[in-house]
């Protein structure tokens, strides 16, 4: 796309625009991000918005852009209407380059906190639980709350698969064989669940990584923001592990504190308040071949996840995980011990009960 010219200081006349008293707004700061610069703008009333301002999307066309925004606006405009409480609410937008900042841009409720911090090391484990739990919480709010039943996902997949075998050929994939998109249709089948094949549909966040995720100084969740990459998927990909749990290294097998982190997350998604859908996630994050069929999955729409599972054979490397998809020693263990956790959860729970209903009769 050629260089646009972008008029900053025109964002609270764009913004007026969009209330119905036409207040103007007080430009008070900005974050970037991946795609977007975010500004934050407050009125008189206290009300603040965030606008978020495609600057960074480059190599793609003013049609291309406008979509990608439009998708999101949909995207949040459906989740205000589902009743899913962790993302901001539309409050409008400008899908054109013909107005007063020269970019398009959408207007979204502010929502406060700052930027999750994730590592092996920190936060420790109270807090990386009550962390985990309130994810586990709000991700199967979001399949419940936009899952659709749309048929199989194998079909799916393979038509994604077939379109890009098209595209190859028409030289339009530089990197990318006719043979990997062989070698990936003939893996498919071996990837996904088949009792899993006809489960519904659901809006997948698509990064939904520390950065992305607010809280505030008690380490409650706010909000997750930026649904620049959310679409609805086949279930068996809207219920992966969120990114911050996903191999940061594939060459490099999970660390304890990951594998612990996992266990902690299954564990909650048990516990939620959505039976089928938690016992459909269960499959999926259970699974032992977890992190290729991830990786595998996103093979299928990202290039250049594609480029490096066919150069190394549709495989993670051995130190991870087994060629296509079969889990080594190190995998099955982790997955014993994520049952191991849940029964010691449940048994736990029953104890407890046990103990106030003996408590009870001898009152």
């Amino acid at each position: 796309m050629q260089q646009q010219s972008f008029y900053e200081n025109n964002i609270p006349i764009a913004i007026s625009q969009l209330r119905s008293d036409n207040q103007i707004p007080t430009l008070c700061q900005y974050f970037d991000g991946g795609q977007c610069r975010v500004f934050k703008v407050t009125f008189t009333d206290g009300e603040s918005w965030a606008v978020r301002v495609p600057l960074f999307v480059h190599h793609a066309s003013q049609d291309t852009l406008i979509q990608l925004l439009e998708s999101e606006a949909r995207i949040l405009e459906e989740l205000e209407l589902t009743g899913f409480s962790w993302a901001a609410r539309l409050r409008g937008c400008s899908l054109t380059f013909d107005n007063a900042i020269g970019y398009p841009f959408i207007a979204l409720t502010w929502i406060p906190g700052s930027q999750l911090s994730w590592s092996d090391e920190f936060p420790t484990r109270p807090l990386r639980n009550k962390i985990l739990d309130q994810v586990a919480v709000l991700h199967t709010s979001l399949i419940e709350c936009t899952k659709e039943t749309r048929g199989s996902s194998l079909k799916h997949f393979t038509r994604i698969i077939q379109n890009k075998t098209r595209r190859v050929r028409d030289g339009l994939l530089p990197g990318i064989t006719e043979q990997d998109c062989s070698d990936q249709m003939n893996i498919l089948s071996n990837v996904l669940l088949p009792e899993l094949d006809e489960a519904p549909f659901a809006i997948a966040h698509g990064d939904l990584s520390p950065q992305n995720i607010l809280i505030d100084a008690q380490h409650n969740v706010t909000g997750i923001i930026d649904w620049g990459f959310s679409s609805r998927v086949p279930f068996q990909q809207a219920a992966c592990f969120p990114r911050f749990l996903h191999l940061q290294n594939l060459d490099i097998a999970p660390s304890s504190t990951l594998l612990k982190d996992r266990e902690t997350y299954i564990a909650s998604v048990r516990c939620q308040k959505s039976p089928a859908v938690a016992s459909m996630m269960i499959q999926v994050l259970s699974s032992e071949n977890a992190d290729f069929q991830h990786c595998f999955l996103e093979s299928i729409i990202s290039k250049g996840m594609h480029r490096r599972l066919a150069r190394n054979g549709w495989s993670l490397s051995s130190c991870a995980q087994g060629s296509n998809g079969k889990g080594n020693e190190n995998r099955s263990r982790a997955s014993s011990s994520v049952q191991d956790h849940i029964f010691v959860y449940c048994i736990a729970g029953m104890m407890m009960t046990l103990a106030f209903y003996i408590r009870g009769r001898g009152t």
